[in-house]
Order: structure tokens, then C-alpha cells, then sequence
């Protein structure tokens, strides 16, 4: 695609304000671990080299800059490989180097200690993917740190200007993954299948890369988090500093979200869980109840195989029913024991009908080209996406990390009527009358 038949202008024309009680800080960092490689790396590495960045409440902005969604080197090197899985230029979103946020670069940390909410972002994606939703919860008080995962994010560019694109064996991986029996843990008629069908997934799983990171990224945030406890990064000093340890929560999206599961269920100072449209990778979370309270907010997996003449072998034909309470999604079978699925008072599960897979990001805010936006979800849902988004994970958080009793998800689901509430009892009635 020539750069003349490319609509670069039509990109990164806008950002959406952000309301709340501070100004908004944003940093960034690295960290090295001393103990731990880069397996992915051309060349196999000593230590692993990480990038962190945080959004914050930030105090006095006098003298700061607005950080603009991209920088220079980042506007090809984070999102190009994702773009260039759906066929768009890598350098599609350039325009977002001139595309100011409502963050403050390297902005003072206001006064005080807040929660801090440790995110991982989608395979092939980069940190700064959920960037709305990073601001939304800093002007509520809230610390959201994202970490880059080198060789393994689709990019990342140092705080010294270096690049790290994701590794090409990765990217070769995506042609492994076991489609049909991921479609079928999902969504096979019975609960002895689905079972069947998930441990047939998670073996597969084993021999490629999307089996074996999960544990990787999650002890990644760990460590960042760890060092930022013990005040061992000098370049985060005032940051670290104002971070409340004892009111940690997990967020993450896709590969990201199953992640961020793992993290909530292996610290015991967590709060809360966001599981932004994700899958299972490993078995752990399996028929399991998550320790903390959980929100998952999913998308229509099944719109595209409504129109389809034939289904594929293993899936319940329920599928083709309009989306509604009973569709069923990538996460069902985690988070809760399946003969009690639905039952807890703070499991919170949601479906946004007409939002694809890859508009759960800041593309609904920055892809401007129809190509782009047609990937992306309807054109009635794209500019609600983010408003929906905040209102689900900030009263969420508000209520289960911030302790304030605001009547969630009451308030959040009067100001977004299109979000569908899952109803799990079909999951919970199979495993009863299966055991």
C-alpha cells in the first residue's frame, strides 16, 4: 500500500477527555532482573530487561509537558505488528506523535498513597494499549503500572530510545494455535466436552509461546512491583513512594487478562481482577474460584459463525442464537467452581454486544480508516466503547479496590443499557448434572 492510497490523516485526530479529582501524571522506567533471560531475543540474553510505565494522580503540572499518545519511535515500533497482522502499514497511527493525552510527562505524584493496579496488554500488543482507560482511573486516584515484556510485546522503545520488536518465532506461533478445539471448550454442548476439549487446548498450548508466557509476564509485573516496594528503582523514586502495596489489583486484556487472573490469584495482598476480553492459556484458573472479586467484560465471539452454512465440529448450536445472558465467552470456565458458576455476589461478568476483539483497546479512539473500524466492532458501539469500559472497570475498582460503596454495577449499568449481564446458570446446571 503506497503512502498517497493510505488515509494517514484520518488516524489519531482526537482523544477523549478525562474528568476527576487530579491532573494526570504519566512516567516511565526500566528494570533489569538479574535472574531471569530474554528467551525470545535473537541472542539468548543474561538478565531480562524490562519496561515499565505509570500513569498516576499527579500534583503540581506547572512546567510539565502533555505526553502525546506515541512518541516518534514509538508510532511504528509499538503498534506495527499488530497493524500488520490486519493488513494495515505499520506506521498507520503515526499521526498519534502529534496527538496530545491528558497526561503530564514526569508530572510530580500528588500528596499522599494510592492503589495500584498492575496491567498486562494483549499478544502482539504494546503497554500503553488501554491508554483511556490508564487516565480515567489516575484522575480517580488510582496508580495503573504496564509493563513491556522484551521480545515477547508486539514493541517497545526503552526510556534510552532503544526498540524491541516482538520476536518472529512468536508471531509464527499464531499459525499453531488449536482453533477448532478452543472454539469447542467454549461453546461444545456439554460440560464433559468442553472439559475435554480445554485440556486437549492447554496441551497444544504447551509447545508454542501463548502456553509458556503467561507465568513469564506475570512474575515480570511481580518484579517491577517488587523493586518499586523496595525503593530499588532511583529513576521511580516519588512514584514508588506513593504506592499503597496492601491495595494492589490485576488488569490485563486477551492474552494480558488470563495474566492478570494468575497475578490476582498468586498475591495475597490483591484486591480486585479486570479480565478485559481474554481466553485460558494454562489450567490453574480452571474451575476455580479467584480469590478476590472479579469483573470480565467480553465480546460476541460467535457473530461471525451465525451466517455460516455449517458449524464447526464440537460447537453447540446454540451459538447461533442472538447475543444475550446465556452467550457464551472466552473466560466461562475460570474464576468460579463451574457446579456454582454465576453464583458469586462479586463476580461480575458483562458482554458489550457489537465490539470485536481488537476494539477492546484505544483503537476505537484512534483508528479513524474504515479498514481499521471495520475490524474494530459496529459503528453504533465504536464511540461508546470507552465510556462503557470506564463506567464497568472504574465503578468496579471504585467499589472493590477504592472501598467506596457506590452501588456497583447498579450505576454503571443504568449509564451503558446495551451491556449484556452473563447469566452462567446453563454452565452450572451442566456441571450438576454431569458430576
Amino acid at each position: 500500500m503506497t503512502e498517497t492510497a493510505y488515509d494517514y490523516a484520518a488516524n489519531c485526530r482526537s482523544w477523549p477527555t478525562v474528568e476527576g479529582p487530579f491532573p494526570i501524571g504519566t512516567a516511565e522506567f526500566e528494570v533489569t532482573d538479574p535472574l531471569r533471560s530474554s528467551q525470545y531475543a535473537p541472542t539468548l540474553t543474561p538478565t531480562r530487561r524490562l519496561y515499565a510505565r505509570a500513569w498516576y494522580p499527579a500534583g503540581d503540572v506547572t512546567g510539565c509537558r502533555r505526553r502525546p499518545y506515541f512518541t516518534e519511535a514509538e508510532a511504528t515500533a509499538l503498534p506495527g505488528m499488530m497493524l500488520s497482522l490486519f493488513q494495515q502499514p505499520v506506521d498507520a497511527l503515526r499521526e498519534g506523535a502529534r496527538l496530545p493525552t491528558n497526561a503530564w510527562a514526569d508530572a510530580p505524584p500528588a500528596a499522599g498513597r494510592f492503589p495500584v493496579i498492575g496491567f498486562n496488554h494483549g499478544y502482539t500488543s504494546y503497554p500503553s494499549q488501554q491508554t483511556a482507560l490508564f487516565e480515567h482511573l489516575a484522575a480517580r486516584g488510582y496508580i495503573v503500572l504496564t509493563v513491556g515484556h522484551p521480545w515477547e510485546s508486539g514493541g517497545i522503545v526503552y526510556p534510552d530510545g532503544e526498540a524491541v520488536t516482538m520476536s518472529r518465532r512468536i508471531v509464527d506461533d499464531l499459525s499453531k494455535l488449536p482453533v477448532a478445539t478452543m472454539m469447542s471448550a467454549i461453546a461444545a454442548p456439554t460440560h464433559r466436552l468442553q472439559l475435554a476439549a480445554l485440556r486437549t487446548q492447554v496441551q497444544a498450548l504447551r509447545d508454542v509461546s501463548m502456553g509458556r508466557l503467561a507465568s513469564v509476564w506475570r512474575d515480570d509485573v511481580y518484579f517491577v512491583l517488587d523493586r518499586l516496594e523496595e525503593n530499588a528503582v532511583p529513576t521511580a523514586a516519588a512514584l514508588a513512594a506513593a504506592i499503597d502495596h496492601d491495595r494492589r489489583a490485576y488488569m490485563g486484556m486477551s492474552y494480558g487478562a488470563y495474566t492478570a487472573g494468575l497475578m490476582a490469584q498468586g498475591d495475597p495482598r490483591a484486591r480486585a481482577l479486570v479480565h478485559l476480553d481474554g481466553g485460558i492459556w494454562t489450567w490453574e484458573l480452571v474451575d476455580t474460584d479467584l480469590r478476590t472479586p472479579f469483573l470480565t467484560l467480553g465480546t460476541d465471539l460467535w457473530a461471525p459463525h451465525r451466517a455460516l452454512p455449517e458449524l464447526t465440529p464440537g460447537v453447540d448450536p446454540a451459538i447461533r442464537e442472538p447475543v444475550g445472558p446465556a452467550t457464551r465467552a472466552g473466560q466461562d470456565l475460570a474464576y468460579e467452581r463451574h457446579e456454582a458458576a454465576g453464583a458469586r455476589t462479586d463476580g461480575h461478568r458483562f458482554l458489550v454486544p457489537g465490539i470485536n476483539h481488537l476494539g477492546v483497546s484505544d483503537l476505537t479512539e484512534l483508528a479513524g480508516t474504515p479498514a481499521i473500524r471495520a475490524v474494530l466492532g459496529t459503528e453504533a458501539v465504536l464511540p461508546r466503547f470507552t465510556p462503557i469500559q470506564n463506567a464497568l472497570v472504574g465503578g468496579f475498582l471504585d467499589r472493590y479496590l477504592g472501598g467506596i460503596d457506590n452501588g456497583f454495577p447498579g450505576p454503571a449499568l443504568t449509564a451503558c443499557p446495551e451491556v449484556i449481564v452473563q447469566d452462567l446458570s446453563w454452565l452450572r446446571e451442566r456441571a450438576l448434572a454431569e458430576r
